[in-house]
Protein backbone atom coordinates (compact mmCIF):
# COMPACT_ATOMS: atom_id res chain seq x y z
CA UNK A 1 0.00 0.00 0.00
CA UNK A 2 2.77 2.20 -0.22
CA UNK A 3 3.65 2.64 3.46
CA UNK A 4 7.25 3.37 4.36
CA UNK A 5 8.94 0.77 7.29
CA UNK A 6 11.78 2.15 9.63
CA UNK A 7 13.78 0.17 12.18
CA UNK A 8 14.52 1.27 15.29
CA UNK A 9 16.80 -0.50 17.72
CA UNK A 10 14.86 -0.80 21.34
CA UNK A 11 15.88 0.89 24.00
CA UNK A 12 13.72 -0.13 26.47
CA UNK A 13 11.45 3.83 26.22
CA UNK A 14 8.00 3.50 24.36
CA UNK A 15 8.44 7.27 23.90
CA UNK A 16 11.86 7.24 22.24
CA UNK A 17 9.97 4.66 19.51
CA UNK A 18 7.34 6.87 19.65
CA UNK A 19 9.41 9.81 18.77
CA UNK A 20 11.47 8.10 16.19
CA UNK A 21 8.24 7.28 14.04
CA UNK A 22 7.18 10.87 14.30
CA UNK A 23 10.71 12.10 12.98
CA UNK A 24 9.96 10.17 9.96
CA UNK A 25 6.14 11.61 9.24
CA UNK A 26 5.76 13.71 6.14
CA UNK A 27 2.31 14.85 5.90
CA UNK A 28 0.35 17.67 7.03
CA UNK A 29 -1.06 15.15 10.06
CA UNK A 30 0.04 12.70 12.27
CA UNK A 31 -2.70 10.13 13.60
CA UNK A 32 -1.50 7.53 16.01
CA UNK A 33 -3.02 3.85 15.91
CA UNK A 34 -1.62 0.92 17.01
CA UNK A 35 -1.61 -2.67 15.54
CA UNK A 36 -4.30 -3.85 17.53
CA UNK A 37 -6.58 -0.99 16.73
CA UNK A 38 -8.99 0.06 13.94
CA UNK A 39 -11.17 3.12 12.87
CA UNK A 40 -14.37 2.17 11.42
CA UNK A 41 -15.11 2.67 7.76
CA UNK A 42 -18.25 4.94 8.89
CA UNK A 43 -15.62 7.27 11.02
CA UNK A 44 -13.62 8.08 7.85
CA UNK A 45 -15.25 10.60 6.17
CA UNK A 46 -15.02 12.95 9.31
CA UNK A 47 -11.41 11.74 9.53
CA UNK A 48 -10.91 13.15 6.18
CA UNK A 49 -12.58 16.59 6.57
CA UNK A 50 -10.51 17.37 9.68
CA UNK A 51 -7.16 16.13 7.72
CA UNK A 52 -8.27 17.78 4.63
CA UNK A 53 -5.99 20.79 4.78
CA UNK A 54 -3.15 21.91 6.69
CA UNK A 55 -4.12 23.44 9.84
CA UNK A 56 -3.49 27.51 10.26
CA UNK A 57 -2.22 27.06 13.39
CA UNK A 58 -1.10 24.05 15.22
CA UNK A 59 -3.83 21.14 16.36
CA UNK A 60 -4.88 18.46 18.47
CA UNK A 61 -7.46 16.51 18.77
CA UNK A 62 -8.60 13.55 21.88
CA UNK A 63 -10.07 10.49 20.45
CA UNK A 64 -12.32 7.79 22.28
CA UNK A 65 -10.48 4.43 22.85
CA UNK A 66 -12.82 1.82 23.15
CA UNK A 67 -11.01 -0.95 24.93
CA UNK A 68 -13.15 -3.66 24.38
CA UNK A 69 -12.85 -6.82 27.14
CA UNK A 70 -14.52 -9.76 28.12
CA UNK A 71 -15.22 -9.02 31.83
CA UNK A 72 -18.35 -7.05 32.91
CA UNK A 73 -17.00 -6.85 36.64
CA UNK A 74 -14.32 -3.55 36.38
CA UNK A 75 -14.83 0.04 37.19
CA UNK A 76 -15.41 1.82 34.68
CA UNK A 77 -17.03 -0.96 32.32
CA UNK A 78 -19.94 -0.55 29.32
CA UNK A 79 -21.95 -2.57 27.43
CA UNK A 80 -21.51 -2.36 23.81
CA UNK A 81 -24.76 -0.35 22.62
CA UNK A 82 -24.81 -1.70 19.17
CA UNK A 83 -23.54 2.03 17.69
CA UNK A 84 -20.62 0.24 15.82
CA UNK A 85 -22.40 -3.26 15.10
CA UNK A 86 -19.08 -4.59 12.83
CA UNK A 87 -16.22 -3.61 15.34
CA UNK A 88 -17.71 -4.24 18.36
CA UNK A 89 -16.49 -7.03 20.33
CA UNK A 90 -16.28 -8.75 23.62
CA UNK A 91 -19.35 -8.32 26.39
CA UNK A 92 -18.22 -4.46 26.90
CA UNK A 93 -15.42 -1.98 26.62
CA UNK A 94 -13.52 0.14 29.12
CA UNK A 95 -13.10 4.20 27.83
CA UNK A 96 -9.90 6.25 27.75
CA UNK A 97 -9.33 9.39 26.13
CA UNK A 98 -5.63 10.25 24.32
CA UNK A 99 -4.24 12.47 21.91
CA UNK A 100 -4.17 10.70 18.65
CA UNK A 101 -4.51 12.98 16.22
CA UNK A 102 -2.37 16.38 15.36
CA UNK A 103 -1.23 18.72 13.28
CA UNK A 104 2.61 17.79 12.28
CA UNK A 105 4.46 20.19 14.34
CA UNK A 106 8.26 19.49 15.43
CA UNK A 107 7.89 20.66 19.25
CA UNK A 108 5.00 17.85 19.66
CA UNK A 109 6.30 14.94 21.41
CA UNK A 110 5.88 11.64 23.72
CA UNK A 111 6.91 11.66 26.86
CA UNK A 112 7.28 9.16 29.26
CA UNK A 113 8.92 5.58 28.71
CA UNK A 114 5.79 3.58 29.68
CA UNK A 115 2.19 4.39 28.90
CA UNK A 116 3.75 7.46 26.65
CA UNK A 117 1.69 10.63 26.12
CA UNK A 118 1.74 13.62 23.92
CA UNK A 119 -0.06 16.14 26.39
CA UNK A 120 2.97 17.18 28.13
CA UNK A 121 4.57 18.79 24.98
CA UNK A 122 0.99 19.66 23.84
CA UNK A 123 0.62 21.72 27.76
CA UNK A 124 4.34 22.97 26.79
CA UNK A 125 3.60 25.09 23.80
CA UNK A 126 -0.01 25.83 24.67
CA UNK A 127 -2.14 23.89 22.23
CA UNK A 128 -5.39 22.13 24.23
CA UNK A 129 -6.73 19.22 22.89
CA UNK A 130 -9.73 19.60 21.15
CA UNK A 131 -12.37 16.21 21.59
CA UNK A 132 -12.90 14.38 18.14
CA UNK A 133 -15.96 12.44 17.46
CA UNK A 134 -13.79 9.80 15.71
CA UNK A 135 -14.01 6.18 17.95
CA UNK A 136 -10.62 3.81 18.10
CA UNK A 137 -11.49 0.27 18.74
CA UNK A 138 -9.07 -1.38 20.53
CA UNK A 139 -8.91 -5.56 20.28
CA UNK A 140 -5.50 -6.31 22.46
CA UNK A 141 -7.42 -6.91 26.08
CA UNK A 142 -9.69 -9.44 24.39
CA UNK A 143 -6.52 -12.04 24.12
CA UNK A 144 -6.48 -13.00 28.08
CA UNK A 145 -2.91 -15.00 27.54
CA UNK A 146 -1.12 -12.47 25.26
CA UNK A 147 -2.68 -9.25 27.54
CA UNK A 148 -1.40 -11.18 30.83
CA UNK A 149 2.01 -11.10 28.96
CA UNK A 150 2.10 -7.84 27.62
CA UNK A 151 1.35 -6.42 31.13
CA UNK A 152 3.79 -7.79 32.94
CA UNK A 153 5.98 -6.73 30.40
CA UNK A 154 5.10 -3.20 30.94
CA UNK A 155 4.77 -3.59 34.47
CA UNK A 156 8.14 -4.72 35.01
CA UNK A 157 9.45 -2.14 32.34
CA UNK A 158 6.99 0.52 34.36
CA UNK A 159 9.01 -0.41 37.81
CA UNK A 160 12.24 -0.09 36.03
CA UNK A 161 11.27 3.57 34.88
CA UNK A 162 9.76 4.43 38.49
CA UNK A 163 11.94 7.71 38.82
CA UNK A 164 12.16 8.75 35.50
CA UNK A 165 8.06 8.78 35.76
CA UNK A 166 8.17 10.48 39.09
CA UNK A 167 4.96 12.45 39.80
CA UNK A 168 3.59 12.24 36.37
CA UNK A 169 -0.43 11.33 37.34
CA UNK A 170 -1.28 9.47 34.13
CA UNK A 171 1.47 6.50 33.96
CA UNK A 172 1.75 6.37 37.51
CA UNK A 173 -1.91 5.59 37.45
CA UNK A 174 -1.19 2.83 34.80
CA UNK A 175 1.51 1.26 36.23
CA UNK A 176 -1.05 0.75 40.03
CA UNK A 177 -3.59 -0.53 37.66
CA UNK A 178 -1.47 -2.90 36.16
CA UNK A 179 -0.46 -4.12 39.23
CA UNK A 180 -3.72 -5.12 40.04
CA UNK A 181 -4.76 -6.91 37.31
CA UNK A 182 -1.70 -8.55 37.25
CA UNK A 183 -2.56 -9.56 41.27
CA UNK A 184 0.83 -8.23 42.34
CA UNK A 185 -0.71 -6.04 45.32
CA UNK A 186 1.53 -5.45 47.52
CA UNK A 187 3.20 -3.46 44.14
CA UNK A 188 -0.61 -2.19 44.08
CA UNK A 189 -0.78 -0.88 47.74
CA UNK A 190 2.68 1.22 47.23
CA UNK A 191 1.50 2.60 43.74
CA UNK A 192 -1.94 4.07 44.93
CA UNK A 193 -0.53 5.14 47.88
CA UNK A 194 2.20 7.50 45.93
CA UNK A 195 -0.24 8.32 43.61
CA UNK A 196 -2.88 9.40 46.40
CA UNK A 197 -0.19 11.65 47.74
CA UNK A 198 -0.28 13.39 44.82
CA UNK A 199 -4.05 13.27 44.49
CA UNK A 200 -5.48 12.89 47.79
CA UNK A 201 -8.84 13.41 46.55
CA UNK A 202 -9.03 10.92 43.89
CA UNK A 203 -12.16 8.69 44.73
CA UNK A 204 -10.87 5.59 41.89
CA UNK A 205 -7.52 5.72 43.84
CA UNK A 206 -8.79 4.70 47.03
CA UNK A 207 -11.37 2.25 45.76
CA UNK A 208 -8.84 0.54 43.71
CA UNK A 209 -6.16 0.78 47.16
CA UNK A 210 -8.84 -1.09 49.25
CA UNK A 211 -9.35 -3.66 46.93
CA UNK A 212 -5.54 -4.29 47.02
CA UNK A 213 -5.70 -4.24 50.58
CA UNK A 214 -8.37 -6.46 50.77
CA UNK A 215 -6.41 -8.54 48.48
CA UNK A 216 -3.66 -9.02 50.93
CA UNK A 217 -6.00 -9.93 53.84
CA UNK A 218 -6.07 -5.97 55.49
CA UNK A 219 -9.85 -6.04 55.38
CA UNK A 220 -9.88 -3.15 57.88
CA UNK A 221 -7.63 -0.72 55.52
CA UNK A 222 -9.87 -1.61 52.57
CA UNK A 223 -13.26 -0.81 54.32
CA UNK A 224 -11.60 2.57 55.03
CA UNK A 225 -10.68 3.05 51.37
CA UNK A 226 -13.73 2.09 49.97
CA UNK A 227 -15.38 4.42 52.93
CA UNK A 228 -13.40 7.23 51.88
CA UNK A 229 -13.89 6.63 47.93
CA UNK A 230 -17.79 6.31 48.49
CA UNK A 231 -17.58 9.69 50.75
CA UNK A 232 -15.48 11.73 47.38
CA UNK A 233 -17.66 10.17 44.71
CA UNK A 234 -20.94 9.25 46.28
CA UNK A 235 -22.30 7.78 42.50
CA UNK A 236 -19.71 5.30 42.40
CA UNK A 237 -21.36 2.40 42.79
CA UNK A 238 -18.42 0.11 42.83
CA UNK A 239 -17.30 2.09 46.72
CA UNK A 240 -21.18 0.68 48.04
CA UNK A 241 -20.53 -2.65 46.84
CA UNK A 242 -17.08 -3.01 48.04
CA UNK A 243 -17.97 -1.69 51.63
CA UNK A 244 -20.46 -4.11 51.96
CA UNK A 245 -18.76 -6.83 50.82
CA UNK A 246 -15.82 -6.17 53.02
CA UNK A 247 -18.45 -5.98 56.13
CA UNK A 248 -19.45 -9.44 55.07
CA UNK A 249 -15.51 -10.25 55.65
CA UNK A 250 -15.60 -8.73 58.63
CA UNK A 251 -18.39 -10.28 60.38
CA UNK A 252 -21.24 -7.32 59.96
CA UNK A 253 -23.78 -9.00 57.54
CA UNK A 254 -26.53 -6.17 58.73
CA UNK A 255 -24.76 -2.53 57.68
CA UNK A 256 -23.88 -4.27 54.57
CA UNK A 257 -27.53 -5.79 53.79
CA UNK A 258 -28.60 -2.32 54.60
CA UNK A 259 -26.28 -0.03 52.28
CA UNK A 260 -26.99 -3.04 49.09
CA UNK A 261 -30.53 -2.54 49.86
CA UNK A 262 -30.07 1.19 49.70
CA UNK A 263 -27.73 0.65 46.28
CA UNK A 264 -30.26 -1.73 44.67
CA UNK A 265 -33.02 0.82 44.74
CA UNK A 266 -31.16 3.41 42.75
CA UNK A 267 -29.64 0.88 40.82
CA UNK A 268 -32.34 -2.37 40.85
CA UNK A 269 -30.21 -3.83 37.82
CA UNK A 270 -26.83 -4.21 39.29
CA UNK A 271 -26.55 -7.76 39.28
CA UNK A 272 -23.44 -8.48 41.32
CA UNK A 273 -24.64 -6.15 44.15
CA UNK A 274 -28.21 -8.20 44.34
CA UNK A 275 -26.23 -11.33 44.86
CA UNK A 276 -24.08 -9.70 47.46
CA UNK A 277 -27.60 -8.82 49.23
CA UNK A 278 -28.57 -12.40 49.29
CA UNK A 279 -25.26 -13.22 50.49
CA UNK A 280 -25.41 -10.48 53.11
CA UNK A 281 -29.21 -11.98 54.07
CA UNK A 282 -27.77 -15.41 54.39
CA UNK A 283 -24.90 -14.42 56.73
CA UNK A 284 -27.24 -13.01 59.29
CA UNK A 285 -30.59 -14.69 59.10
CA UNK A 286 -28.75 -17.90 58.03
CA UNK A 287 -29.49 -20.64 55.82
CA UNK A 288 -33.06 -20.76 55.89
CA UNK A 289 -33.36 -17.30 54.73
CA UNK A 290 -30.12 -16.98 53.03
CA UNK A 291 -31.76 -19.76 50.30
CA UNK A 292 -34.76 -17.98 49.76
CA UNK A 293 -33.25 -14.65 48.60
CA UNK A 294 -30.72 -16.40 46.31
CA UNK A 295 -33.65 -18.52 44.81
CA UNK A 296 -34.75 -15.12 43.56
CA UNK A 297 -31.73 -14.50 41.29
CA UNK A 298 -33.04 -16.37 38.53
CA UNK A 299 -32.40 -13.32 36.00
CA UNK A 300 -28.96 -12.50 37.68
CA UNK A 301 -27.30 -15.67 37.71
CA UNK A 302 -29.37 -17.90 34.99
CA UNK A 303 -28.52 -21.06 36.00
CA UNK A 304 -28.56 -22.92 39.56
CA UNK A 305 -24.67 -24.39 38.91
CA UNK A 306 -23.77 -20.79 37.48
CA UNK A 307 -25.14 -19.75 41.24
CA UNK A 308 -23.33 -23.13 42.99
CA UNK A 309 -20.11 -21.75 41.63
CA UNK A 310 -20.32 -18.18 42.66
CA UNK A 311 -21.49 -19.69 46.42
CA UNK A 312 -18.40 -21.24 45.99
CA UNK A 313 -16.10 -19.07 45.11
CA UNK A 314 -17.66 -15.98 47.97
CA UNK A 315 -17.25 -19.26 50.68
CA UNK A 316 -13.68 -19.65 50.07
CA UNK A 317 -12.84 -16.19 50.66
CA UNK A 318 -15.09 -15.80 53.90
CA UNK A 319 -13.45 -18.91 55.07
CA UNK A 320 -10.02 -17.33 54.47
CA UNK A 321 -11.03 -14.20 56.33
CA UNK A 322 -12.14 -16.36 59.11
CA UNK A 323 -15.91 -16.12 59.02
CA UNK A 324 -16.36 -20.48 58.79
CA UNK A 325 -19.50 -19.79 59.82
CA UNK A 326 -20.52 -17.65 57.51
CA UNK A 327 -18.99 -19.95 54.30
CA UNK A 328 -20.76 -22.52 55.59
CA UNK A 329 -24.11 -21.02 55.55
CA UNK A 330 -23.57 -19.54 52.04
CA UNK A 331 -22.72 -22.58 51.01
CA UNK A 332 -25.30 -24.25 51.85
CA UNK A 333 -27.89 -22.02 51.15
CA UNK A 334 -26.14 -21.75 47.04
CA UNK A 335 -25.75 -25.43 46.71
CA UNK A 336 -28.57 -27.56 44.97
CA UNK A 337 -30.69 -24.16 45.12
CA UNK A 338 -33.88 -24.62 42.58
CA UNK A 339 -35.19 -21.36 40.76
CA UNK A 340 -39.03 -20.96 41.12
Amino acid sequence: MGAKIFNFEWQDDFAAARNFSLAQATGNWILVVDADEIISSSDYTTLQQLTANPAPEPKAYQLLTRNYINLNNIVGWRANDGSYPNEEQGCGWMPSLKTRLWSNHAKIHFSYPVHELVEPSLKEIGITAQLCPIIIHHYGKLDNLKAQAKGEKYFLLGLQKLDEIQDAMVPLRELAVQAGVLEQHQDAINLWQRFLGIAPDNAEAHLNLGTAFFATGEIEQALTAAKKSSRLNPKLKESYFNCSLYEIHLGRPKPAAKRLQKLLQQIPEYSAARFLHAAAICCRDGVKKGRRAFSKLEDVILTAEVLEIAGEELAISLEQAGRLKDAVNVKKATSGCDFP
